[in-house]
């Protein structure tokens, strides 16, 4: 099941964040039990629209049991990642220590995923998820949304609630 579901789909980080939300639904930074029977029997309703909750139950406890590597009874967003078909980390495309403008425009464009010229707050945790992973980092949900709301309280220069291109090459660089 999961893996015919991994063939069909494949998550870009903003969709994977946009589910991590989704799921995470009391905000604890990790998919409990409950949150986690109820993200596995969406997986499986979506290969098996039929699917019977006993399907379901066996499909959660078999995943619970291979995917809560710590066995805490709780998933972490690193090992969501590992679960959920995302696509390759953008960021590895740039091997460069120095980014160039052109590289620059493309991976503001990804991230864009509404294309309207800024990162809006959830864009910005796709592209931080992936830059944690990229550097090899174990990624915490509550370490990314107070590096995000860092990165949105110094850089927003117009408090619009959004980073345009400007903002983000104005704090990388220290000019104002």
């Amino acid at each position: 099941m999961l893996n015919e579901f991994r063939n069909r789909y494949r998550l870009s980080s903003h969709e994977f964040i946009k589910v991590w939300k989704f799921y995470d639904s009391d905000w604890s930074g990790f998919i409990e039990i409950s949150e986690l029977q109820g993200l596995v029997a969406d997986l499986v309703r979506s290969v098996n629209p039929v699917a019977t909750d006993e399907e379901c139950n066996h499909r959660f406890r078999r995943i619970q049991n291979y995917y809560d590597a710590n066995r805490d009874g709780k998933i972490s967003i690193n090992e969501l990642s590992e679960l959920l078909p995302v696509e390759e980390n953008f960021l590895t495309k740039f091997n460069n220590l120095k980014m160039r403008r052109a590289d620059f425009d493309k991976v503001f464009a990804y991230y864009d995923k509404n294309g309207d010229g800024t990162i809006d707050p959830d864009e910005l945790l796709g592209l931080l998820r992936d830059l944690f992973i990229y550097k090899d980092l174990e990624v915490d949900v509550s370490q990314l949304e107070r590096i995000k709301n860092n990165l949105m309280r110094y850089a927003d220069e117009n408090n619009d609630g959004v980073l345009n291109k400007q903002e983000i090459i104005h704090y990388c660089t220290g000019r104002r």
